[in-house]
């Protein structure tokens, strides 16, 4: 599924996204996450070993809700599948190019100091299919006072 210009830029203007990952057969677990993106697939990035890396071993069904940095009631919720772990050495390096997009620098750590320096634990990857995206952008619905 290709992913509509809007969400793209919302993306690249450091949107969130709520993530939502399956424990087990009666508890889903959430988490607030950077997201990115790579031709039409969804990018989320995070720690090796966390539980949601656990979850999406297990069961690798995944529901996003993108919120809009400047219009917070404008998203995009997406149900879709992680077809993919990256958890080689690539996945370090999105990171920063993540965090350098969100905060201004490298991922925990200053720009002079070196992954291993930092004793930053490895990341991993996953490369998410859109199954379905429903498209809530209301232009009119601001987060910022006018």
């Amino acid at each position: 599924m290709q992913l509509p210009e809007e969400l793209k830029a919302a993306i690249n203007g450091n949107a969130f996204c709520a993530m939502a990952t399956h424990m087990n057969d009666e508890e889903i677990q959430n988490h607030l996450m950077w997201i990115d993106y790579l031709a039409d697939h969804l990018i989320i990035n995070t720690e090796k070993g966390r539980q949601k890396t656990y979850n999406i071993r297990d069961n690798n069904n995944i529901s996003l809700v993108i919120f809009e940095p400047h219009a917070m009631y404008s998203s995009w919720e997406i149900r879709g599948e992680v077809e993919e772990v990256i958890d080689d050495n690539s996945a370090n390096k999105h990171i920063d190019k993540v965090s350098n997009r969100y905060t201004g620098h490298p991922y925990n750590r200053d720009v002079d100091v070196s992954w291993d320096e930092a004793q930053i634990k490895d990341r991993e990857m996953w490369k998410i299919k859109i199954n379905k995206l429903n498209s809530m952008v209301r232009p009119q619905a601001k987060s910022e006072p006018e």
